[in-house]
Formats: C-alpha cells, sequence, structure tokens
C-alpha cells in the first residue's frame, strides 16, 4: 500500500512538472537598445526585405530617391507606435489561450496510520478523492468571444496607428520640403538684393544718389541674410522631424536625396469623391471598427456576467482502503445558493460598460463626420487662393519679360531689371506658401478619411503591411 501510495504521488508531480513552463530572463539594456536604435538606416537589408515583401517586386536596391510611399514604408517597418501597436495586440492575442483554458481537475490524498489498532489488520486507511470542475452556462464560450473581439480591436489599431504615422510622416516631409523652397528662394532674393546693392554703391561713389538710398539697400541685404540663416535652421530642423516620423536617427538621412514631386504641385482636390469617401469611413475606418470590435466585447463580458448567475459544478468522485476494504464515493460540491445575491452587481456594471462604448462609438462618428467636413470645407477656398497666387505669378513673370526685353532695347538699366527680378522671387516665395497651404488641406483630408488621395499604396496594402510582424 505504502508503495502504492508513492506512485501515486510521483505519477501526479510528474505530469505537474513536464507540463510546466520556464521563466527566460530577458533583461532591458538601455545601451544596447540605445546602440541599436542609432543603428538604423535606410539601406539594411532588413528593410528591403520587408518592402520587397509588401510591393511583391524587387527593385534596384538602396533607392536612389525617397519619395512619400517609399518613406511611409520605412515607417511602417521602424516606428515605435506601430512597434507597441503591435505589441499590444500580441498580448490580446496571448489573453484568447487563458480565455480559453479548462479549469484543471484536483486530487486530494490522505493516507493516514492508526497508532493503536485493535485488531491484526495493516494499520493505514487511504483515502483519496478527485475534483473535476465543470463550467455551466457557455461561460468558457463567453470569455472566448470576448478576448476574440478585443484582439480583433487591437489589431485594427495597428492599421489605425499606421495611418497616423503615415499623415505625421507626410507633414514632416511637406516641411522639409518647404524648408528646402524657402532656403532656395531666399537665397535667390539675397543674391538679387546683393546685385542691387552693388548697382546703387557704384551710383553712389559717381553722386548719382544719396547715402540713405544705399542704406536702405544694405538693411534690406542684411535682413534677407537673416531670413538665409533662418530658413538654413528650418531646413536642418525638418530633416531631424521627418527622422523622427520614420522612426530612425537623423544620420540615417545622410546622403538621401528625397523625391519630392509630389509635393512639388497642387493635387487635383476638386476631383476628390469627399462624400462618397466620407460614408465609407464612418463605416469603416480602422478605429470606428475597432470600436465595433470593443462593444462587441463588452456584448460577451456582459453575457459572461448573466451566465455567472449559474454556479458551476465540482464533481467529487473518491476512493477509500480501509482495512483491507475498498469504499467508493461520488459527489459534488461548489453549488453556490443564490440567496443574497444574483450576481446583479457585476451584470450592472457590464451593462453600464456596453452603454459607455455604444456612447463611445458615436461620439467617435461625430468627431470623425466633423473633422472630414471642416477639411472639405477648406477646399474650395485654398483652390481659390491657388488660381489667385497663380495668377500673381504668371503677372509678375510677364512683368520681367518686358523688363528684361527693355532692358535689351536700352531703355531701362539693369537695376530696374534687378527690382523686377527680385519682386518675382517674392511672388514665387507667396506663390510656394499657398502650394504648402493646398498640400496640408490634402494631408487634413487624407488623414480623417484614411485612405490615399495622392498615393501608389492602397489602403489595403497599408493595413496589411502594418498588421504584419517585422521583427527587427
Amino acid at each position: 500500500m505504502q508503495r502504492f501510495i508513492q506512485l501515486i504521488l510521483l505519477t501526479f508531480l510528474s505530469l505537474s512538472i513536464n507540463g510546466c513552463a520556464r521563466f527566460k530572463d530577458h533583461p532591458l539594456d538601455p545601451a544596447d537598445s540605445a546602440t541599436a536604435l542609432e543603428a538604423r538606416t535606410l539601406s539594411s537589408t532588413a528593410l528591403r526585405e520587408f518592402i520587397e515583401s509588401v510591393l511583391e517586386r524587387k527593385d534596384t536596391w538602396p533607392f536612389k530617391t525617397w519619395d512619400i510611399d517609399r518613406l511611409t514604408l520605412a515607417a511602417i517597418y521602424y516606428h515605435p507606435d506601430l512597434a507597441l501597436a503591435r505589441a499590444q495586440a500580441e498580448t490580446a492575442d496571448a489573453a484568447i489561450i487563458t480565455a480559453a483554458q479548462r479549469p484543471n481537475p484536483g486530487v486530494t490524498l490522505t493516507p493516514t496510520w492508526v497508532t493503536n489498532l485493535a485488531t491484526a489488520a495493516v494499520p493505514w486507511i487511504a483515502a483519496s478523492a478527485i475534483s473535476i470542475p465543470i463550467e455551466t452556462a457557455g461561460k468558457r464560450g463567453f470569455r472566448i468571444d470576448k478576448t476574440e473581439y478585443l484582439t480583433a480591436a487591437a489589431s485594427l489599431r495597428i492599421a489605425d496607428a499606421a495611418w497616423l504615422v503615415r499623415g505625421r510622416l507626410r507633414l514632416a516631409m511637406l516641411e522639409a520640403y518647404a524648408a528646402q523652397e524657402a532656403e532656395r528662394l531666399l537665397q535667390q532674393q539675397l543674391i538679387i538684393q546683393q546685385a542691387m546693392t552693388q548697382r546703387l554703391e557704384q551710383q553712389m561713389s559717381v553722386g548719382e544718389i544719396t547715402r540713405l538710398e544705399i542704406m536702405r539697400s544694405r538693411l534690406a541685404l542684411n535682413q534677407l541674410q537673416l531670413n538665409v540663416n533662418a530658413a538654413r535652421k528650418r531646413s536642418a530642423e525638418s530633416q531631424v522631424l521627418l527622422a523622427a516620423a520614420i522612426g530612425v536617427p537623423v544620420s540615417a538621412l545622410s546622403g538621401i536625396k528625397l523625391d519630392f514631386t509630389t509635393l512639388s504641385k497642387p493635387p487635383k482636390l476638386d476631383d476628390i469623391p469627399v462624400q462618397k469617401l466620407k460614408e465609407i469611413a464612418l463605416r469603416k475606418r480602422p478605429d470606428v471598427l475597432a470600436a465595433l470590435a470593443d462593444y462587441a466585447a463588452a456584448q460577451s463580458a456582459l453575457q459572461l456576467e448573466i451566465a455567472n448567475q449559474y454556479p458551476n459544478i465540482q464533481v467529487n468522485p473518491g476512493y477509500t482502503w480501509e482495512m483491507g476494504e475498498h469504499r467508493w464515493a461520488l459527489g459534488a460540491s461548489g453549488l453556490q445558493l443564490p440567496v443574497f445575491h444574483q450576481n446583479q452587481g457585476p451584470i450592472a456594471e457590464a451593462e453600464g460598460k456596453r452603454h459607455e462604448l455604444a456612447v463611445r462609438f458615436e461620439a467617435l462618428q461625430m468627431r470623425i463626420l466633423g473633422d472630414i467636413d471642416r477639411a472639405n470645407a477648406g477646399l474650395t477656398p485654398v483652390l481659390a487662393k491657388w488660381a489667385e497666387a497663380e495668377k500673381q505669378q504668371q503677372l509678375q513673370q510677364d512683368n520681367l519679360n518686358s523688363a528684361q526685353a527693355l532692358f535689351d532695347a536700352g531703355e531701362i538699366d539693369r537695376l530696374s531689371v534687378l527690382v523686377v527680378e527680385l519682386e518675382n522671387a517674392v511672388a514665387e516665395r507667396a506663390r510656394l506658401d499657398v502650394l504648402i497651404e493646398t498640400q496640408q488641406a490634402l494631408n487634413a483630408l487624407e488623414d480623417t478619411l484614411r485612405y490615399p488621395l495622392a498615393s501608389s499604396l492602397t489602403s489595403t496594402l497599408l493595413t496589411d503591411s502594418a498588421i504584419r510582424k517585422t521583427p527587427q
């Protein structure tokens, strides 16, 4: 009998130990993490493989130029916001395992040694029982449904995070383009102002003008020099902003040629089917679908709490060996009597949470509707503003052509031509500001619709590439 009891104990311990997971230590080292982040580049083999897998084609590597779409894929690969969203989705996915687990049975062993036995029988009483828990009312199914909906919501939030990353990247790319062009135009104005100052100094040296006029020109020249320096600072800062939007150090942009083709011309905003896209956004934006999944999870949570009104059952079959007699028992335990409550509190909380998520969903749709309408309302004025800027630029160019023709005919001097050239450069700078404004309007509309309006990347491609796991 003693050997039999020992065998049962050893078997039980062996089954328990073999099924256990083992802890693996994964310490975080700030120095190693910083080194890895600083080593990120846009020419890494892993990034190339990711981009090729998304586009399903092989291009010349490394890319000679990087446009918004290529940088978007780099940001999807590198940006920490997406890495965090993927990690949160993995955590939610792991919760399904917990929800699907069935409760383990329990074993009770109570060997007893009788010291003052009155007969010649063996002084052992061996008793054992198995506790088998049984969940009732479909609780396990509701628990699984809840976690599956939450996992779906977490996956959808990866796609939404990708759109937010793309929006910030496009704004950073636009800022880099604006800074570069502003510096170029200011440098052009500086060169023209320098030439004008030299001409005025020559006129002053022969007594044709007063010192006051040359001082005005020098003040304008100094101001332009300050503006050029500020533009250079802005250009350098825009590189840092762009690198942060991608998720790489600014050194990764060294030697990289940026392609601003799509930003250098105004988008065709009047051709966008805003009303149709608005209807799609209100129903199929990733954050809308995620909110619906959250609501469905709340529904399952309410069903689970209602099911919790009904107690679980524990079946307790047992065996006792006493003085040569075999005694078998079958019982049940754990039956809770609904005397003081019928789980009304958790049910009320679950109902309240479901109502809260319903209100949150309506508020989200209302915010989306307002954002889209606000972005759409600005399209007509910005297009009219662009038309006026183009008209003004054309007038200035015609004026410059006329001035050049008069100079060639000897009717005006070089200084007069330089004045017109400076006015033309100023008009071109004003045109740039309006161009940036139209691109910002496009970015706002794209961001609210969650739809690529000026891109070769489709919504499906962006979503799939964002959800895809990219170990680094």
